[in-house]
């Protein structure tokens, strides 16, 4: 069982033992906030971004929600695109958004 550990902005953590039980993609991108030292506003705020997170179903969702969380997070680090990468392994960018 892996534990996660989450910040937020007053200096407290707790850790999240649901972790493992979240898609792939929300495991990537929760991990790339971390390593970005990102730190949630309180457990209600982190447990509501990981169910909208765990809601999504393309990747524009994911970039719409990140938007919120920061624009560095979708223009430098363009991590709806990775969060796309992880869900869908062997996708073609050109083939998946012309499904869409």
């Amino acid at each position: 069982m892996t534990t996660f550990n989450v910040f937020f902005e007053n200096g407290n953590s707790f850790n999240d033992t649901n972790y493992d039980s979240y898609n792939a993609g929300t495991q990537e991108i929760l991990s790339i906030m971390d390593d970005q030292e990102y730190e949630f506003q309180n457990k209600e705020h982190y447990n509501n971004f990981v169910k909208e997170l765990e809601a999504c179903k393309t990747h524009y969702e994911v970039k719409e929600l990140m938007y919120d969380v920061g624009t560095d997070y979708v223009d430098e680090l363009e991590i709806h695109y990775t969060w796309l990468e992880v869900m869908f392994a062997n996708y073609e960018l050109a083939d998946y958004e012309t499904v869409l």
